[in-house]
């Protein structure tokens, strides 16, 4: 039962980390997720103690071991509107193929304009 207590208050410590990320983007109308300030609010905490504690460390690792169940809500939602995806199939796929296209012509075309600036700048080697 106390290692059940440990990992209980290791959850809750993440679960209040993640709540006052939430609570200070919403207060001081940030535009970052709150899930990332509260992540931050984490490494922190880890970052003052120099080191991270144990309970925590296994609740982390359990969770990642188990990470396939958090996916089960957004498998629920796309056979909830299975129909209406089929629907809309076409578009969906183009819309896909085209946008992830687009980027990385944009990104291959960045990279190069980039190294054609940076080029001279290092003494041409």
């Amino acid at each position: 039962m106390r290692a059940f207590s440990r990992l209980a208050l290791a959850f809750l410590a993440l679960v209040a980390c993640d709540t006052a990320g939430r609570v200070i983007v919403r207060g001081l109308s940030l535009p970052v997720p709150g899930t990332v300030i509260g992540i931050l609010i984490l490494l922190a905490a880890i970052v003052a103690l120099r080191r991270v504690p144990e309970p925590l460390k296994e609740t982390a690792e359990f969770l990642l071991a188990h990470l396939n169940f958090f996916y089960i809500p957004a498998g629920v939602g796309v056979m909830a509107y299975a129909a209406l995806l089929a629907d809309d199939l076409w578009p969906i796929l183009v819309a896909l193929f085209a946008s992830t296209f687009l980027a990385m012509l944009a990104a291959g075309l960045a990279f190069q304009w980039t190294s054609r600036l940076t080029q001279g700048k290092d003494g041409g080697a």
